[in-house]
This record gives C-alpha cells, structure tokens and sequence, in this order.
C-alpha cells in the first residue's frame, strides 16, 4: 500500500468516526448539562426544605397568646363578623349603638394594562362603614380604644350631623387589612 492510500484511508476512517462520534459527543454535552441543571435545582430544593423546616421550628416556638395577637393585628380572611362583633364590644363600652354596617372590598388588581401597572400588595384590604348617635367626648374615646386595639384600622371618612341635646350622628369608614391566601 502506498502512502497516500494509507493517509486516504485515515482520512476516511477519521472522517466517518467524527460523522458518527461527533453527534454523540454533542448529546452527551447537553445530557450533562441537564443533569447539572437538575442537581442543582435538587440542591436548591434541600436548602428551601432546610429553611422551611427552621421557619416551622421558628414559628411552633412561639407562644399561642402570640400567634393569637399575630392573627388579631394582621388576620388571614377578613372575617367580617368577628371585626364588627369587635368593634361593637368596644362602642358598647361607651355606650354607643352601631346601626347601618356596610362593607366593601377594595379590588387588589394591579392593573388594567402595562402602563398602569403596580406591585401586586402581599395584602387585601375592604372598607367598613357604621353609623351611631353619640356625644363628641364618648365618639372621641370610642376612637381613641379603636386605635389602642390590636386590629389595624384606617379610618377613611367621618360625617357627623348636629342633633338635639349635645349629640351627633357620626358615619364613619375604615379601611381594614388581611393576608392574602397563597
């Protein structure tokens, strides 16, 4: 044989050994990186579990009269009841009378297009409105007891109406929050 058969035939035998080499070579690359891919999201789903797991430590550490006063300043549902139920504990103290609830949730959306868009609130939050006749010194101290009591309440809107004997007619709004459900 002479020596360009023999360089012939090593270029024929490369060539078909790359043809046939090369393909494979190039899915064993991407398998590999699938498969470091995949290590890793493992790696990072150990680390979310580890973390959880220290939460979870973390929160059945805490006391029940915590956890409780937790759930009364920043709720998981709106409840509404239980809110009006406290709020009448409280108006009753002063002697106050809540007639005409009413109660609106406020819409969370964050938007009706891109460019109006915002942040999407961690929270949902609902306006509440009652009315009652009263003097001015027990709707002053009824909203002074609203604010010291653990629930978080904005008032939105006061109305009052002048009526006979020193009392008014007050139309109050506020605006309350709770966690959204994930």
């Amino acid at each position: 044989m002479s020596s360009i058969s023999i360089i012939a035939y090593l270029i024929i035998t490369l060539s078909i050994g790359y043809a046939f080499v090369y393909p494979s070579y190039q899915d064993l690359n991407q398998l590999l990186d699938q498969k470091q891919k995949q290590t890793d999201s493992l790696e990072m789903m150990k680390n979310i579990e580890n973390r959880k797991n220290e939460l979870l430590t973390e929160f059945n550490k805490i006391p029940e009269v915590d956890k409780k006063s937790i759930d009364t300043v920043l709720p998981n549902s709106f409840n509404f009841v239980k809110l009006i139920s406290q709020i009448d504990v409280i108006a009753a103290g002063h002697g106050i009378s809540i007639d005409k609830i009413t109660s609106k949730e406020i819409d969370s959306a964050v938007g009706t297009s891109i460019d109006d868009a915002k942040p999407q609130k961690p929270y949902q939050s609902a306006i509440i409105g009652f009315s009652f006749v009263t003097s001015y010194d027990s709707f002053r101290n009824f909203v002074d007891n609203l604010e010291k009591s653990l629930r978080i309440l904005d008032i939105r809107t006061v109305k009052l109406e002048s009526k006979k004997d020193g009392l008014y007619s007050y139309t109050v709004e506020f605006e309350t929050y709770w966690l959204k459900q994930l």
